[in-house]
């Protein structure tokens, strides 16, 4: 009985395993591919800065902000899926490669910094993942590099393309691909 049960996983353990592990490959930047399961990991994170608002300066000028969708549900494995969400995927692209940016800098936020967001109240978990603390890190970024200051002020039209034009900038520097859009 074990060499029959032997046999069947030997056989047809490695089939199971690959219709398990079916994911897509979107996009890759420098050397790292981004599957849908990572991106589908990444929404969590995004969706605090999105409840953030008006105060997260990172999700507003990538013009991520709720008002644009109402909620950011997860990426399927369907070519008609994707092709409607083909902009968000490129923006998603474009924060990614920010945040890797971002992780070369050195850059610290206070906890009293982070209450006057809002982002206590919009991280329910209160648990800070490697992508939550590159999320903390970009936004920083941004306040420090344009607006010399980290209280919330009014993102303007010009300030708002000078982020562009950084943004621009972060996009040409670092390498991507993309295979799916």
């Amino acid at each position: 009985m074990k060499f029959i049960i032997s046999l069947f996983i030997l056989f047809f353990g490695p089939l199971t395993l690959a219709q398990k592990v079916s994911d897509t490959a979107i996009f890759k930047i420098e050397e790292q591919v981004f599957y849908l399961s990572d991106i589908n990991k990444f929404l969590k994170p995004l969706e605090v800065f999105r409840c953030i608002g008006e105060k997260s300066y990172l999700v507003r000028s990538l013009e991520l902000s709720t008002s644009d969708y109402d909620t950011l549900p997860d990426f399927v494995s369907d070519e008609s899926v994707l092709s409607r969400r083909q902009e968000q995927l490129q923006k998603i692209l474009l924060l990614n490669k920010i945040l890797m940016y971002s992780t070369s800098l050195n850059i610290e936020v206070t906890e009293k910094e982070l209450i006057d967001i809002g982002f206590s109240k919009c991280n329910k978990s209160q648990s800070l993942s490697t992508v939550m603390k590159l999320f903390i890190k970009s936004e920083f970024l941004l306040r420090d590099r344009f607006l010399r200051q980290r209280q919330v002020v009014e993102l303007d039209a010009h300030l708002f393309e000078k982020i562009k034009i950084f943004y621009s900038g972060i996009d040409r520097r670092i390498s991507s691909q993309v295979y799916f859009l």
